[in-house]
């Protein structure tokens, strides 16, 4: 059974089997899940490859595209190659996790401070938006 404990209904529902299951004198093992994304969040992860794509496009930096046969493409950078080009590889990396939909917040912001580092040593200043889509957190 999963209860989430941020709603009053299911706190209650929680607390009388654990009484219930006290009184029975039964065994229990209890896991944590951490919340994965909310919709918001992955809104915010998706406007944060659009600041980073905008910031490199008005710097005139572009993608470098070797897929094709040995050949090279220079390319504006679009939200879709940063996600696949940097948050990607690092979300592996950092975590084992293919899908950003299986993040938790504590994930994001550590993958978030990397890459916001990683610019910001390059002179790229860029900010992850907040709840508001603001551009509020930056290294």
């Amino acid at each position: 059974m999963k209860f989430n404990l941020q709603i009053e209904q299911e706190v209650k529902e929680f607390d009388l089997l654990v009484k219930a299951m006290k009184l029975s004198g039964f065994n229990v093992g209890l896991t944590r899940e951490d919340k994965t994304l909310t919709t918001l969040q992955n809104s915010s992860i998706h406007k944060f490859f659009a600041i980073i794509t905008d910031a490199l496009n008005e710097m005139g930096q572009e993608f470098c595209y070797t897929g094709l046969k040995g050949l090279n493409l220079s390319v504006r950078y679009t939200p879709y190659i940063v996600k696949e080009f940097f948050w990607r590889p690092i979300q592996i990396a950092m975590y084992e996790i293919e899908s950003t939909t299986k993040l938790t917040t504590i994930q994001i912001d550590g993958i978030a401070d990397v890459i916001i580092k990683f610019f910001g040593d390059k002179g790229v200043l860029v900010q992850f938006p907040d709840r508001k889509n603001k551009r509020v957190k930056n290294l």
